[in-house]
């Protein structure tokens, strides 16, 4: 499921906690005037935090297409662009 929080896609996650993890999730929360959704979104950013290399190129190079958003038909044709054509 989607979500649009500020124009940002968010995506709806779910798992299943003990009730004694639950209890400390949330008062853990109330001890930190934090909502249980913050308290979680805070732990998945600190536990990934690290994992992701800020000079990837996927994060520091310039969008390879300047293209404006025209249709194409790139998702009929990406083996031609990728790969040139057949003989």
């Amino acid at each position: 499921m989607l979500h649009s929080t500020c124009g940002m896609l968010m995506k709806v996650i779910q798992t299943t906690i003990s009730e004694a993890e639950h209890k400390l999730l949330e008062e853990y929360a109330k001890k930190n005037f934090k909502s249980i959704k913050e308290v979680v979104r805070e732990a998945i950013r600190t536990t990934i935090e690290g994992t992701v290399n800020p000079d990837d190129p996927v994060f520091t190079c310039p969008p390879s297409s300047k293209r404006t958003g025209k249709v194409d038909r790139g998702s009929i044709d990406h083996d031609k662009h990728l790969y040139g054509e057949k003989a």
